[in-house]
């Protein structure tokens, strides 16, 4: 254990005096990594989730970030459970009810106790109060989110001239399954939110949370199985569309609002498709990457695959201990290895995707050249630390943040910008830095500080694999 001198360089809702501090760092503790980023133009103002922690930060002419907003989630779901609980219980007393007479054939009333919260025992998994998908709106008015611990979406409104906060929660939107993925409509003015068995919702960004979503809202669309990704598309036509991916290799294109309109699928993948993006350059394209070795690039209006890149080789030398498969699915030799592409973003006007491997430390970027309808591998950038999140910015450039739990508190995330002039990517190590002191602040915070333990899941893509198990 030892004891480092350091001094605030930002200020906000956490921390607000800007005088040199003493933190005692130890082995164990430490900050812990951003799960997810999302950023207002050209990264000037950047969101992160560390923890159920949302964090919003500025940058000053300086250089320097400023931390200029924060929402944390203390929801209890204990009030939940107990209300379900007491909803069944009470469902078992009518019922018995019926069933329970006495000698005249009258019903016996059964005296009621009080629900109690059902307590995991002994080696019961942790459940994690995971915020997942940040999205920010094209006129930077928003940010919507999901909160795994009552199974919601959020909604924020960012309001850049309060000085204490820019967050203020605007809707808490609870739904029956846990939301895996969220986009935004067109006009704005939607969330549609694809979850953990297959459903799909659209609530308005305005008005009042629903009470009783299972009375009052019914999916637009679904599939049978896990939805991974979801995305908004209109087409050269001005038609809207949804198209969404699942656990069960498909990619499905739906008309908007009537989604029960199918307008086609997307067959080729063998594996699930963990995510898709479409670019702004070439808005029929659609990439689309998963538990396959390869990326795939479809024209999604003419529902035809153009092109297919596979990594295998690329990847090789960057897969570990971490790709072994499970040891009920190994071999002799205990060398069966698994990965999978956790996420891949086009930019934004230069004709370049990016992707990476879960529990890799390393960005893959393929050039896209759209009068051959192909790509191919450009450059492959090593870091320091395996990616956790990877999400475009305006002005072609990229932001990953990174698993650093073993850094000493630095190299939380990384820049990555596109040189046009020279046709090349290098990593923005001044602006990364200052993220890094910026977030140095809250060294002794114990919302944001854990030990090895304590860290969160971080990699869960490989697990969507499916087995002979899976198939029974």
């Amino acid at each position: 254990m030892g004891t480092e001198a350091t001094s605030r360089v930002c200020s906000g809702p956490l921390e607000n005096v800007a005088i040199p501090v003493q933190h005692t760092i130890t082995t164990m503790a430490f900050i812990h990594p951003i799960q997810a980023l999302a950023t207002i133009g050209n990264d000037s103002i950047i969101f992160t989730v560390v923890k159920n922690v949302i964090m919003a930060f500025q940058q000053q002419s300086s250089g320097e970030y400023k931390q200029i907003g924060e929402w944390a989630d203390t929801y209890d779901r204990s009030d939940s459970i107990k209300e379900k609980v007491s909803k069944e219980q009470e469902r078992q007393i009518q019922e018995n009810i019926k069933k329970q007479k006495d000698n005249e054939g009258n019903s016996v009333p059964k005296k009621v106790s009080q629900a109690k919260v059902p307590v995991p025992g002994p080696g019961a998994p942790r459940i994690y109060s995971c915020i997942r998908n940040l999205i920010v709106t094209k006129n930077g008015g928003k940010l919507i989110s999901c909160a795994d611990s009552d199974k919601s979406v959020l909604i924020f409104k960012i309001d850049l001239s309060n000085k204490t906060n820019c967050l203020e929660l605007l809707k808490r939107q609870p739904f029956p399954k846990r939301p895996n993925a969220i986009t935004i409509s067109d006009d704005e003015s939607t969330v549609i939110m694809a979850d953990k068995f297959g459903d799909v919702y659209s609530i308005p960004i305005e008005g009042e949370p629903i009470t009783n979503i299972n009375e009052e809202l019914d999916p637009i669309l679904g599939h049978v199985s896990m939805l991974t990704d979801v995305l908004f598309k209109t087409d050269s036509k001005g038609k809207r569309f949804l198209i969404t991916t699942d656990r069960d290799e498909h990619i499905k294109v739906s008309h908007f609002p009537q989604s029960f309109i199918v307008d086609k699928w997307l067959f080729g993948h063998k594996e699930f498709v963990s995510s898709v993006c479409s670019p702004a350059w070439k808005s029929n394209f659609l990439f689309s990457a998963g538990g396959d070795d390869s990326v795939y690039l479809w024209d999604w209006e003419a529902g035809k695959k153009l092109a297919e890149f596979n990594y295998s080789e690329a990847v090789k030398p960057y897969l570990g201990d971490n790709h072994l498969a499970p040891s009920r699915f190994q071999n002799e030799n205990n060398d069966v290895i698994e990965y999978a592409v956790s996420k891949i973003v086009a930019f934004s006007t230069a004709p370049y995707v990016a992707f990476f491997v879960e529990a890799t430390k390393v960005l893959f970027i393929l050039k896209v050249d759209s009068e051959k309808e192909t790509f191919t591998l450009s450059k492959t950038i090593d870091l320091p630390y395996n990616v956790i999140s990877l999400e475009s910015v305006q002005g072609d450039e990229l932001v990953v943040s990174l698993d650093n739990r073993d850094s000493g508190n630095n190299d939380f995330v990384k820049f990555i910008k596109y040189d046009a002039a020279n046709d090349d990517f290098t990593v923005d190590d001044a602006k990364s830095k200052a993220v890094d002191t910026c977030l140095k602040q809250f060294s002794n915070s114990e919302k944001l500080v854990v030990e090895s333990a304590d860290v969160y899941p971080l990699y869960s893509i490989t697990t969507l694999k499916k087995h002979g198990e899976h198939y029974s």
